[in-house]
């Protein structure tokens, strides 16, 4: 029995415009690139791994979004979706697309949940190529800037898992309370960093530094 017999066109489906088309439809503002004049919460959380490293420079990210990027921007507005439905459920509201600025950092929170049980809640979605579970530690660092800038001790972490060995996906949502202490020493590692970076003489301008650009 023939199945297929003529294939009369063959397209690559753009996954950008995807998510854009995605974000468009919950109002989600398009991504721009960073403001160059302001410091950033997961600039900083790099330039601090880079600096443990011998490489004292602010951390910039480069390049186009590549099609594992557009992936998470689809897999965040789902994502949006899912959580005002949960929020609404909860007798709550969801905002998405939330920007929060302190001691001149910027943070860009994927949304922010007010839950009448729970109050303000910093939301944060992720996509991850992985079956574990484990949040990776720069996330607890980015979750716990975003808590210092949106007033809270709370984060709904919502994660998504895709493996090939095995096939599988899965997506899990977490509400997770952190420590006070623990939120006011991962800023101030945040403000030291960029301290220090703005002693080497770098900057969001000039991350290598002045003159080395």
């Amino acid at each position: 029995m023939e199945i297929l017999r003529e294939v009369l066109k063959t397209e690559t489906i753009d996954l950008e415009l995807v998510a854009d088309l995605c974000a468009a439809g919950i109002k989600r503002k398009p991504p721009s690139e960073r403001d160059r004049s302001k410091w950033h919460v997961s600039n900083l959380i790099e330039s601090a791994s880079l600096i443990a490293r011998g490489d004292n420079r602010y951390h910039e990210y480069v390049g186009r979004p590549a099609g594992i990027m557009s992936m998470g921007r689809i897999w965040e507005s789902a994502i949006d979706c899912y959580l005002t439905h949960y929020a609404v459920q909860q007798g709550g509201v969801y905002v998405p697309d939330m920007e929060q600025e302190q001691d001149g950092i910027v943070g860009s929170l994927d949304g922010i949940m007010i839950l009448p049980e729970l109050g303000m809640v910093v939301c944060e979605t992720k996509l991850r190529f992985t079956a574990s579970d484990e949040i990776p530690l720069k996330h607890v660092q980015q979750t716990r800037a975003y808590c210092r800038l949106a007033d809270t001790d709370l984060v709904c972490y919502v994660s998504g898992h895709i493996t090939s060995n095995p096939p599988s996906v899965a997506g899990f949502l977490r509400i997770i309370r952190h420590t006070a202490q623990s939120i006011a020493e991962n800023w101030q590692m945040l403000v030291n960093t960029k301290l220090y970076l703005e002693r080497c003489g770098c900057s969001p301008e000039y991350p290598e530094g002045k003159g080395r650009r």
